[in-house]
């Protein structure tokens, strides 16, 4: 049976493969162990040199500077390995606040939830038409509703339903806005969705909120919607 390989995310853009435990590259016993073979190797190299051209003791003394620089190297990998987890740990608990909070983001992914789903986009100038296209997995326009022709931010309500008015499986569905003049000339626009935080997760080293089925980076949160309270009045 094949030993599982686990890949870690990447530190400073260098990628690599541990099996775990206190065998492979990073673990603190895996040095101390290779270096006391480094010095059986040493001795014995040393035992069945040419005499008549023995090794320069300058060259001995380098590989042993080398092989300790490259122990202290990867010793200070791993105390880096150990503060990037606790860094990790400190963002997963500083975006618990995101969760069960309505926010607006950036995507380009929406999801369709029973009672619809809310997207946000905003125009940089007015339009003479406005079109949000809602595209399925295969890539397929399946609605295109009409937006506001003003410039400035708008909300869109899709209520799940395709072009034909059946109502489609819930799930994540693309949507583009386009936009254009009287000229037929685009007009520049941004899109997001609205929706409820539903999880966290750590992502390749970056804090992604869960929206039901879409992930969203937490840099790309635009906003936080206070929900209005509702108060119950004595009788």
């Amino acid at each position: 049976m094949e030993t599982a390989v686990n890949t870690p995310a990447p530190v400073n853009g260098v990628t690599y493969k541990s099996t775990g435990g206190d065998s492979d590259l990073t673990g603190g016993n895996s040095l101390n162990d290779t270096f006391d073979m480094f010095l059986k190797l040493l001795t014995t190299q040393l035992k069945y040199q040419d005499p008549l051209d023995p090794t320069d003791n300058n060259e001995f003394v380098n590989q042993l500077t080398q092989f300790s620089q490259t122990e202290a190297a990867i010793g200070t990998n791993t105390k880096l390995d150990s503060l990037i987890a606790l860094q990790n740990n400190s963002q997963l608990s500083s975006a618990l606040d995101y969760v069960g909070k309505e926010v607006r983001a950036d995507s380009i992914v929406l999801n369709l939830e029973d009672d619809g789903s809310d997207i946000i986009y905003a125009l940089s100038g007015n339009s003479d038409k406005t079109e949000i296209k809602i595209i399925d997995s295969t890539g397929e326009t399946v609605r295109t509703l009409q937006g506001s022709k003003t410039s400035g931010q708008h909300e869109i309500h899709w209520d799940g339903k395709d072009a034909d008015g059946n109502t489609l499986e819930n799930g994540l569905y693309g949507f583009a806005v386009v936009a254009t003049d009287k000229d037929g000339q685009t007009i520049q626009t941004a899109q997001g969705i609205q929706g409820t935080v539903t999880g966290i997760q750590l992502n390749s080293g970056q804090v992604v909120l869960n929206m039901g089925e879409v992930e969203i980076p937490i840099t790309s949160v635009q906003a936080i919607i206070q929900k209005p309270t509702t108060t119950t009045g004595s009788t």
